[in-house]
């Protein structure tokens, strides 16, 4: 590495102490990932549970046209390509298969568990589920039944939760990782140890062109619930893309320590700042004014975010941005990681490691705190309250390992 590449490498940091920085100890678990998973958390709990609060200042799509969704799905990518990618390098794909497919097992039945639970709930007289039975779309005005109707053959519904076609679409997303763990995982790691990455690639994005230019929803290969919201063939992209970077973990961050790596580095830095301030002009009434920019007028900002930033198309806006948004803040966590480990790596990170377990309970959170007169105040205050309260509920369960014989983490 010449004198001008590590000047380069080290200008980023220069204005950090060196002690701030994430201590490389060659440990087999990144703690910024979990973090990250972490730190995401909050955010879910802002798209779900829809009670205008603080929370609600960086979640509902503050800090960039990006979702919990697209985060989770590029940390899951990576993760697998990590941890799985480690044994497949040292004992070929055929030992790791049966670990594969266990995880595929075990994500595939606790979908099938709450979908099963849900629909048991729904005959609970005093109890209104519908906060988890329905979708309502906040844009198009509908509300969407997401179960058959009561008087529905117990056939159709075990059916349906088989085929993971019914369900609460706070969870659907986990549907959706059985489906990437099935059908692409151990294609991915063939085409790695093959080294077919550039093959691997390419067929990726041209399933994500095919549907991005199809018409909305036409191509649902599955015919499950999870692909009105994620479909597969524009999902898996970040996905796969996230297990190559998890296998080549150790060269891209050794990319990013040289001069073009840093390059890159600070344009992804800016691309976010710009993000950020793009969002920041979405004309949410929700909001009050000195929350929002206006320097879009209201109709092109809609016609900008409808046309290259719809989730369920996960348009070229929001790739980029959720790409660029995660590599700043790694590289923010890596630069500054022991004041942010001190101020929040005990509350986020515990979360992030139990993510799957998070999932699983805010459900029933959910409708609990919906059987409440909590919500019907409508006061920025109390929703503020309901929320800490029930992120401090979660946290206090993971750290107590509540239930977790039972539910997977």
């Amino acid at each position: 590495m010449t004198t001008a590449t590590l000047r380069t490498s080290r200008a980023f940091s220069d204005w950090i102490p060196a002690s701030w920085a994430y201590p490389e100890t060659g440990a087999t678990r990144d703690l910024r990932l979990d973090f990250m998973r972490g730190f995401v958390i909050p955010l879910l709990f802002a798209s779900h549970f829809e009670f205008f609060s603080a929370l609600m200042f960086i979640g509902w799509e503050r800090i960039g046209v990006v979702s919990t969704a697209e985060v989770f799905v590029i940390l899951s990518g990576i993760v697998v390509g990590m941890v799985y990618g480690k044994k497949v390098k040292r004992d070929g794909l055929a030992a790791v298969m049966p670990g594969l497919l266990q995880r595929s097992v075990d994500l595939y039945r606790i979908s099938v568990v709450m979908i099963l639970i849900v629909a048991a709930i729904r005959y609970i007289p005093w109890l209104d589920s519908t906060v988890i039975t329905t979708f309502h779309d906040p844009y198009g005005g509908n509300t969407y039944q997401l179960y058959p109707a009561l008087d529905a053959n117990f056939s159709t519904v075990i059916s349906k939760a088989l085929l993971l076609q019914i369900g609460p679409h706070q969870f659907q997303v986990i549907g959706m990782y059985v489906a990437m763990f099935v059908l692409f995982t151990p294609l991915v790691f063939f085409m790695l140890t093959k080294q077919r990455v550039g093959l691997l690639l390419g067929v990726s994005w041209m399933l994500y062109a095919i549907h991005y230019g199809a018409p909305f929803q036409s191509l649902r290969p599955t015919g499950a619930q999870f692909e009105y919201a994620f479909p597969l063939l524009a999902w898996q992209l970040i996905y796969v893309h996230g297990m190559v970077v998890g296998y080549y973990k150790q060269d891209v961050l050794n990319f990013f320590k040289g001069a073009w790596g840093q390059r890159l580095l600070y344009l992804c830095v800016l691309m976010t700042l710009g993000f950020i301030w793009l969002t920041l002009n979405h004309p949410l009434v929700q909001f009050p004014e000195w929350a929002r920019l206006q320097v879009i007028p209201p109709d092109t900002f809609l016609y900008i975010y409808n046309e290259y930033f719809p989730k369920s198309k996960l348009g070229i806006g929001r790739l980029i941005n959720a790409v660029v948004l995660f590599v700043s803040i790694y590289a923010l966590l890596t630069v500054c990681w022991q004041p942010l480990h001190r101020a929040l790596g005990w509350l986020l990170i515990p979360l992030g490691q139990a993510s799957l377990y998070v999932f699983f309970t805010h459900v029933f959170l959910l409708l609990a705190i919906m059987n409440t007169p909590l919500p019907g105040y409508n006061d920025f205050w109390i929703n503020t309250a309901i929320h800490a309260g029930l992120l401090a509920l979660v946290w206090v369960m993971v750290k107590k390992e509540f239930l977790f014989k039972w539910i997977p983490h």
